[in-house]
């Protein structure tokens, strides 16, 4: 580095910015669950050492990735954290930003949902398949339509992770699913892709329901390879400007 180079400053993040942060480790720290309410405004100044107007910013800040729930005239109250939703918010700016494509999902997907099917197979339970089979059931409904059958597809594979009872999985599956619904519609597909892909899920579920673990890996894996060869860029559409 040259010694006449200038020094980058790195940004400091701003009051209402650190007001939020302290009341995310506020609520942790607590161990606030959903529906638990947070001190009063006129506490929570104090508790902060700030003015009302950050300290009401920051928690429209909350508000809005899903964190606080404010009912007036009673308080303002922790929520149930949706991930799926919270990275559904996310989803186009890590697509353009971070330089997503199907290809590099595709590849995290190979190694990731074939394990989330193995551990399901072992540890599912009899409401865990229940929705599984909805899940394919409303996907044959659907196959008309593909934007509702795109979300029961989707559905499909977050109830799966979910049926590992390993929350990390539903959390990855959360981002990689929500940034694989913001791709599904920039590339080209048809009813025949769609049947097959059906009759692929039904020979993943089958095997989960039979708790048959391997064969519920290799039923994701070739599902996906299929997947992956099957997916083609829409010429329509350039994903670059989309």
């Amino acid at each position: 580095m040259s010694l006449m180079e200038p020094l980058l400053l790195q940004k400091q993040p701003t009051l209402v910015e650190r007001i939020a942060q302290a009341l995310i480790r506020y609520i942790a720290a607590q161990g606030l669950r959903p529906g638990d309410r947070l001190p009063s405004e006129r506490q929570l100044v104090q508790m902060v050492g700030a003015s009302r107007l950050p300290l009401r910013e920051a928690i429209s800040v909350l508000k809005g990735l899903g964190v606080l729930e404010v009912k007036h005239g009673k308080g303002i109250f922790v929520r149930r954290l949706d991930l799926g939703t919270l990275f559904g918010k996310l989803s186009p700016l890590l697509r353009v930003q971070g330089g997503i494509d199907l290809r590099c999902l595709f590849e995290a997907r190979m190694h990731l949902e074939a394990s989330i099917a193995q551990i399901a197979a072992q540890r599912r339970g009899p409401k865990h398949l229940e929705i599984l089979e909805a899940a394919v059931q409303a996907m044959r409904e659907s196959l008309q339509d593909r934007s509702q059958y795109v979300r029961h597809d989707m559905a499909f594979h977050q109830e799966l992770a979910r049926s590992t009872g390993n929350p990390i999985f539903h959390v990855f599956m959360a981002s990689i699913g929500d940034l694989l619904l913001e791709l599904q519609f920039l590339y080209q597909d048809d009813v025949q892709v769609r049947q097959s892909a059906i009759a692929e899920h039904e020979a993943i579920l089958e095997a989960v329901r039979q708790g048959q673990p391997d064969q519920a890996r290799s039923a994701m894996l070739q599902h996906l390879q299929n997947a992956t060869g099957r997916v083609q860029p829409n010429p329509l559409v350039n994903p670059d400007h989309s």
